[in-house]
This record gives structure tokens, C-alpha cells and sequence, in this order.
């Protein structure tokens, strides 16, 4: 159990110029290939800066071995989600695909730390490791933030019918809403240390970015 803080959410939108890498050379269904757009967005919350670095964004087809999947983007890429209020953010953008069903998009992150008030209202900060790179200069990190897994497998985007569906010759947006909320929370009893558990929600876009 964590105590969570009020919600923070981003959504992301795939580059222009970005290499997409296929692990397998087929499309998953065979029937040609369509475009993807991918947004990022944030809106307000109580954590004063959360920063990630998402060293990869890839599509994984409905089986899940290797073969099923397609690397959208390698180059790592740091932001600080609370810059994102308000706004979208294009990380990929008109990138060819397989045209198919995928069951899966995740984000691999090698490193965060967030930027919290604490009592008398200094700021504490919490990171991955004390020596993540992102981290400013003359930053004295206060605790850990646990990040499991996420490195490895990655954080999994829940998608909006369980899978993103590419039609040949088609075109498909998404939006992933990151919620701050329910994804960075202080361990209860466990002190100077945080946990970063995400929820990531895609949805089509309401409007264009």
C-alpha cells in the first residue's frame, strides 16, 4: 500500500524523422501498412517536477514472442512530465507500421526522479539512483524511488479495446494519459522511499494537437 497524490496526467505523440526498427520483417497480418501518430500531454498536480527518461517505445502484435514486435523509438529521450500541462507533445509522428492488431504498446525507462513538497515546505527529492544523469547539478537527493521492472519489460499502456488496430492504408492516433496520480506514491512505513507504479491510459485524440 502507497499514499497516492492527486492526478497528473501526459499523453504523447510519436516524431517525425524517427527510424522505426521491425523485429520481424512481415506485418503481423500481412496486409500491408498504415501511419501512427502517438501524443503526450500533462495536467496539473501537486508534484513539483517528474522527470523520465523513456529509452524505448515499441508495438508488440498479439503473440508475444520477439517476432511480434516492432521498435517505434530507440534514441532516449528526458522530459519533465509537469512541462507537459496543457499542452501535447510529438514524439513520433507519421511513422509507417505493419498494418495488423497489436496487444501492446510499452515505454522502457531507465530512470525518473520526482520533486515533492515537504513538511515546511522544503522540497525533497527521490530518484532511481543518486547517480541518475537527469538529475541537476547540485541536486541532494532525499530517497529512492523504486521503479521495478520497468527498465526491462517496460510500463504497459492499457489500450482502448485491448489493442491498437492499424488498417492498410489507414492512419491512427493515440493519446497516453499518464496518471501522476495513482503512479508515484510514498511507501507507507518505509521512510525517504517512493515507488513509481504508472497507469497509462490510450485513448483517441478529442481533438488535433
Amino acid at each position: 500500500m502507497f499514499k497516492t497524490i492527486r492526478r497528473t496526467a501526459f499523453s504523447l505523440t510519436a516524431a517525425a524523422g524517427l527510424a522505426v526498427a521491425m523485429t520481424a520483417c512481415d506485418s503481423p497480418t500481412g496486409l500491408g501498412s498504415g501511419t501512427l501518430n502517438l501524443y503526450l500531454t500533462d495536467a496539473p498536480g501537486d508534484v513539483l517536477s517528474a522527470v523520465v527518461t523513456i529509452d524505448r517505445i515499441y508495438l508488440q502484435a498479439d503473440s508475444n514472442d520477439a517476432s511480434g514486435r516492432i521498435i517505434l523509438r530507440e534514441d532516449d529521450v528526458t522530459t519533465d512530465l509537469l512541462t507537459l500541462v496543457d499542452s501535447t507533445h510529438a514524439l513520433i509522428e507519421d511513422v509507417e507500421i505493419p498494418a495488423g492488431r497489436y496487444g501492446q504498446l510499452r515505454f522502457v525507462i531507465s530512470g525518473a526522479y520526482i520533486v515533492v513538497e515537504g513538511e515546511g515546505g522544503a522540497t525533497e527529492i527521490y530518484a532511481s539512483s543518486p547517480t541518475y544523469a537527469a538529475l541537476p547539478a547540485d541536486a541532494v537527493v532525499t530517497g529512492s524511488l523504486q521503479m521495478p521492472s520497468f527498465a526491462t519489460s517496460g510500463l504497459k499502456v492499457n489500450l482502448p479495446g485491448n489493442a491498437l488496430v492499424v488498417a492498410d492504408d489507414g492512419t491512427v492516433s493515440l493519446v497516453v494519459d499518464f496518471d501522476v496520480a495513482q503512479s508515484f506514491g510514498k511507501l507507507a512505513g518505509a521512510s525517504g522511499r517512493w515507488v513509481m507504479s504508472p497507469v497509462l491510459r490510450g485513448f483517441p485524440p478529442t481533438t488535433a494537437p
